[in-house]
């Protein structure tokens, strides 16, 4: 096994571990004791932390390492709020510039979440997720986009895992609605319509932070009122 592959091997590794609940939001991630508990020497499991760190999902301190941000309503509002602009101007954008082959991937994905036979593990439901608004944040033609797009995709998974109904009380992923939002998302990309995609996308993201809220507003240190909400979306529009 190469450099690389140990790295994505430890990249993943540690990802399922905090899918099960090994660490909590405030934690530290300690490179010495993944590398023992993985069987890795330190320099993978550095290069996996780093790239977390990267992405968003991490934090670093000088000194103390890479440790899973601290949660809150007010944090959890500012992330949804933004990324749900963001990702519905990615999604608009994907439904003017995406080549066809380009949507016929998302469709591929839309179809693997939908499947009866098929029993996903919360990895798998990641990987799917990743692909999909990642993809249409490359497809959107704009690499600004594609940017923002991804650290605030992996900022917000730190709520995502810790408090989505999905993770924590280990229901069926067919009971939830992501992926028939995901199908209309597709379908709008698909018709070039892009204020339809575009909102369509944002009420998905939206729908997803008022979920969580529910989760969140039972947070013993929570601070700040509950947030009043912007104005609802009509993705029929």
């Amino acid at each position: 096994m190469g450099d690389t592959n140990f790295e994505e091997f430890a990249y993943t590794a540690i990802l399922e571990l905090i899918l099960g609940n090994r660490f909590k939001p405030g934690d530290f991630l300690l490179e010495t004791e993944l590398a023992r508990d993985l069987e890795l020497s330190r320099t993978p499991v550095r290069h996996a932390l780093g790239q977390l760190v990267a992405e968003g999902f991490l934090e670093k301190k000088k000194k103390k390492g890479c440790y899973i941000p601290d949660v809150s309503a007010e944090d959890a509002r500012q992330i949804f709020h933004l990324r749900e602009t963001i990702e519905g101007l990615a999604a608009a954008s994907a439904a003017r510039f995406a080549a066809d082959k380009d949507i016929a991937f998302l469709r591929t994905l839309v179809e693997k979440e939908q499947n009866p036979d098929r029993t996903l593990s919360k990895m798998d439901v990641l990987e799917i997720n990743k692909a999909f608004h990642l993809g249409i944040a490359r497809f959107s033609g704009n690499r600004y986009l594609e940017h923002y797009c991804r650290h605030i995709f992996w900022r917000s998974n730190v709520y995502v895992f810790f408090y989505d109904r999905y993770y924590q009380e280990h229901i069926d992923y067919s009971e939830l609605k992501t992926p028939e939002q995901h199908a209309q998302v597709v379908v709008a990309l698909e018709n070039r319509s892009d204020e339809k995609a575009g909102n369509l996308m944002k009420f998905h993201i939206r729908s997803t932070y008022e979920l969580l809220f529910m989760q969140l507003k039972h947070l013993k240190k929570r601070k700040q009122p509950a947030p009043d909400g912007l104005k609802k979306i009509n993705p029929g529009t």
